[in-house]
């Protein structure tokens, strides 16, 4: 069984056509665990000073569970209690918003495919930029990717991180394989008052990508590609030390979807 968790809680719609693409193409059953509410910005972040409640979540094509906790504690929940055989595959997504750059430390999506990586599973991220609520396309990527990473050993204690342009399909370019970068936001914080005299700074920003990185994650996704990295929990890790065959693997599989929508769109 695969486990499909998210951050973006568990009415999200990315989460409900990722759990509908991966049963489709992996044929086998997937549980779905994700937060009862709206979880983004909580990266690795964890439950400590109280207990978790669950409730099952069972409607028409959809089976899963929702948390009152962040999307870690769905993670360590699922494999160690919910989760009645070990998982053979961990995705988490899909996200409303890129993860790209330095948001991959501050995301809960790929804090918790993190997560799963130091549990020592393989383990999926897919996010989606903003701009359009349509994530079909984004979703049978990711199952496509999914399906090449079953009962794979090679894959376990990393993490597949993708993320997809808002745009239409026909628009994207081909799939780029990239490393993760720093780029990230020019950011501010903006005063507002609220009641009286009391004034609140809320976070805003813009996107970047630093022209002093190499084609990034961050770069290939603003140019219109569909980006992959392959991260690691361990932030030792060289690149030059990425096993070969699993970098192979994926770009094997991105190649087959994209043939595949090429065909269908002929």
């Amino acid at each position: 069984m695969i486990l499909l968790v998210n951050d973006d809680g568990i009415d999200a719609p990315g989460l409900r056509v990722l759990y509908q693409a991966l049963r489709q193409r992996c044929h086998m059953p997937v549980v779905a665990l994700a937060p009862s509410v709206q979880h983004s910005g909580q990266s690795h972040a964890i439950t400590l000073d109280r207990g978790l409640s669950v409730s099952p979540v069972h409607e028409k094509d959809f089976f899963g569970f929702t948390i009152d906790g962040t999307p870690c504690d769905c993670i360590k929940l699922g494999v160690k209690v919910l989760c009645q055989q070990e998982p053979l595959l961990i995705v988490s997504g899909i996200n409303n918003g890129p993860n790209v750059g330095r948001s991959i430390f501050y995301s809960g999506t790929v804090g918790a495919a993190m997560e799963a990586a130091i549990e020592g599973f393989a383990a999926i991220s897919i996010s989606q930029d903003h701009g359009s609520d349509q994530y079909e396309c984004s979703a049978t990527l990711a199952a496509e990717i999914a399906h090449t990473c079953l009962r794979r050993d090679e894959l376990k204690g990393y993490v597949i991180n993708i993320n997809t342009p808002a745009t239409p399909r026909h628009e994207w370019g081909d799939i780029s394989y990239t490393e993760h970068g720093l780029s990230g936001f020019e950011e501010q914080y903006i005063p507002r008052r609220e009641g009286g005299d009391r004034i609140t700074w809320h976070l805003d920003g813009t996107r970047v990508e630093h022209d002093w990185e190499d084609r990034t994650d961050a770069h290939a996704l603003r140019d219109g590609h569909p980006s992959i990295s392959l991260l690691h929990p361990n932030f030792n890790i060289r690149q030059a030390d990425v096993n070969k065959r699993i970098s192979k693997r994926i770009q094997t599989a991105g190649k087959r979807w994209q043939q595949a929508q090429k065909q269908s769109s002929a």
